[in-house]
């Protein structure tokens, strides 16, 4: 049974509307943060019933220190309590070495580690007084074996996973457990815009000789949120149909 809302970032990519569907259906209420307000409307009425029902939506920009504070002021005001949190918010930004400009990297870096940061100091006091909590955390396989000219991208996430075992660290006495998912190849819109028409590749490379689904990411969360997973914590998930096996 549910203990709070999901407070779920980057919720209307295609990651996030399938988070958004399987932790509808584990029974949680998800508030909904993206930046884009103005699709907010016509995402939710693509939804599933058992998810549309069960969605509210707050803009954010994770990049923005005061408005994660004033998100999260606005749910205690209306007393909203946030025993999950997914940080999904996440950005690429490719170039080569010589070639990557600050802006780029800084962008990255905001998105990517900084809003993770924000999220997770808005919301961790009330869950370490509660007692109860779920914090799942989007790292990358690039995180571990990284792309040509992903520098920034590789960079933030690898320092999820780090920040993912410290804080681990610091809230297991509290129950909650801070865990992240390192997806691999997942086909979903972002991943389709790098490739030339849109069209899928046959990804020779990974063993299960095909691209991952939403779907597959989202119950890997579903799980990690629920009480069956209280016994995990400050750990990466890798999700990439075995081409990356950590020793």
């Amino acid at each position: 049974m549910a203990r709070g809302h999901a407070l779920l970032t980057g919720a209307l990519g295609g990651l996030g509307t399938a988070m958004t569907v399987a932790i509808s259906e584990a029974g949680i209420p998800i508030i909904a943060a993206d930046r884009r307000a103005e699709d907010f409307e016509p995402w939710r009425a693509e939804l599933p019933p058992v998810a549309r029902d069960n969605v509210s939506f707050f803009p954010l920009d994770v990049t923005k220190e005061e408005a994660v504070t004033e998100l999260a002021a606005a749910l205690k005001s209306r007393d909203i309590k946030i025993s999950y949190l997914i940080n999904n918010a996440g950005i690429q930004g490719a170039a080569k070495p010589w070639e990557m400009d600050t802006k780029t990297w800084q962008r990255v870096m905001r998105v990517n580690i900084d809003g993770t940061f924000y999220l997770t100091r808005a919301f961790s006091e009330a869950m370490v007084k509660d007692g109860f909590g779920r914090i799942v955390n989007l790292a990358s396989m690039y995180a571990y074996t990284p792309g040509r000219g992903q520098g920034p991208y590789a960079a933030g996430k690898a320092a999820i996973t780090g920040y993912t075992r410290s804080t681990a660290l610091d809230l297991a006495a509290h129950g909650v457990t801070v865990n992240a998912i390192a997806p691999g190849f997942i086909w979903h819109q972002r991943l389709a815009e790098v490739f030339p028409g849109n069209a899928e590749p046959t990804f020779d490379e990974v063993p299960m000789k095909r691209s991952g689904k939403p779907e597959e990411i989202a119950a890997t969360v579903a799980f990690l949120l629920s009480e069956g997973a209280g016994y995990i914590t400050g750990q990466t998930i890798h999700v990439n149909g075995g081409l990356y096996l950590p020793g």
